[in-house]
């Protein structure tokens, strides 16, 4: 990524600048197989990734945007990065991240998350799938790339990615997703899809627990659970061993009441394949009561749990769970357009996709008050506030 230090004498300023991205995020994307043949490598690798990754922080959507972010910061570019044939032109961005392995870049991601993680530590892991609508081609019949995200509700953190393969669905990407995670002392979350004996037995495997939702896809369980609860609570819970929270919430003209109820398994008759489930331990009903100026609302939801149980605990994992779309999809679509974009040539939208969640990441753990779309503007304009978000990526002293 850098320049040959020894070859030019660098201002206190620059050397400070080089300092914090030697320990930046970038430091783990430098080294990435390059996909293109020696003769067509006008432009180096790292030079390329990198303006993408700077640039997509600053606001760029597309292409086109990383070019011109590029050109804008020719001059404070070239203090770090080798440009000997300038700024490359949106085609070449658009080649090159196209053709990158996506495993390639996905590991120089998980090796920075890896740092971030080990430091900090992870409790809740929340995964759910996002479909990047733009990126279908009806005349290519090309579908629109799928993938599965785990998330740290606790550090606003992607901490991986996963497509999911055309041919199939969420339920074949989660176990490779969790793979690439380290679930130990973790509570994973996922919704229905990925409520699967093989997913739960994974995740006790790797020393983990989970907090699974029930619908359709597990009729049989979910209507043996759901029929216990309404049974429970006709008889009034006589004799029965549970727990219990509420909590009361009023916002924008809405309360909302939150109740949940928590039982030992033990407690139930025996359930539809108990003996699959690994570390099956809890059964969990949630009811949301919303009151709105003209109409109340009741939606009520049953989870497995492989935790004690313990209501509070339970409200407080699966209220997180809902922060996979609030922080991370919805934040994906609004502030970064990712559905409205139509990349799509090779690779490109998934490795994009995954530069846009570390983005995320990144300007989540730059530590100001700023909204997530006023840091991608200050960043454009201002250097030394890029320099800022970076420094925060930073998790070692190399």
């Amino acid at each position: 990524m850098v320049r040959g230090f020894g070859q030019r004498v660098l201002s206190p300023q620059q050397a400070r600048e080089v300092k914090i991205l030697r320990r930046s995020v970038l430091q783990h994307f430098q080294h990435l197989p390059d996909p293109r043949m020696e003769r067509t490598q006008h432009h180096s690798l790292a030079a390329i990734v990198t303006i993408t990754i700077l640039a997509v922080l600053a606001g760029a959507d597309g292409f086109v945007a990383i070019e011109r972010y590029g050109r804008a910061k020719q001059s404070w570019l070239e203090t770090f990065l080798e440009l000997p044939h300038g700024i490359p032109s949106h085609d070449t961005f658009g080649r090159v991240i196209g053709a990158l392995d996506p495993q390639g870049l996905e590991a120089s991601f998980l090796a920075w998350v890896s740092g971030v993680t080990e430091k900090l530590g992870v409790e809740l892991i929340h995964i759910d799938g996002k479909t990047a609508r733009g990126s279908y081609d009806r005349e290519g019949n090309l579908k629109a790339l799928h993938s599965v995200s785990a998330w740290s509700s606790e550090h606003g953190l992607v901490l991986a990615q996963q497509r999911v393969d055309s041919t199939s669905n969420e339920i074949t990407a989660v176990p490779l997703l969790l793979k690439l995670l380290n679930l130990k002392g973790a509570v994973v979350t996922l919704d229905a899809m990925g409520t699967q004996t093989a997913i739960a037995t994974q995740i006790k495997q790797a020393e983990g627990d989970y907090v699974l939702a029930l619908k359709g896809n597990q009729g049989t369980l979910n209507r043996a659970v759901e029929t216990w609860f309404e049974q429970a609570e006709s008889s009034g819970w006589v004799g029965i061993s549970y727990d219990y929270d509420q909590t009361i919430e009023s916002a924008h003209h809405r309360i909302e009441t939150r109740q949940v109820w928590t039982v030992p398994v033990s407690q139930l008759p025996l359930l539809p394949r108990q003996a699959q489930w690994t570390g099956l331990t809890t059964v969990v009903m949630v009811r949301s009561i919303r009151q709105l100026w003209n109409k109340t609302t009741t939606d009520v939801r049953f989870y497995i749990s492989s935790l004690p149980s313990n209501a509070v605990r339970h409200a407080q994992v699966i209220r997180s769970h809902w922060s996979v779309e609030n922080s991370l999809h919805w934040v994906l679509d609004v502030t970064f357009n990712e559905d409205a974009s139509r990349i799509r040539q090779g690779d490109a939208a998934q490795n994009l996709g995954l530069i846009r969640r570390l983005s995320v990441s990144l300007l989540k753990r730059e530590p100001s008050k700023l909204s997530l779309k006023m840091k991608r503007y200050t960043a454009a304009m201002d250097d030394n506030f890029m320099l800022k978000i970076l420094a925060a990526s930073a998790v070692d002293e190399a």
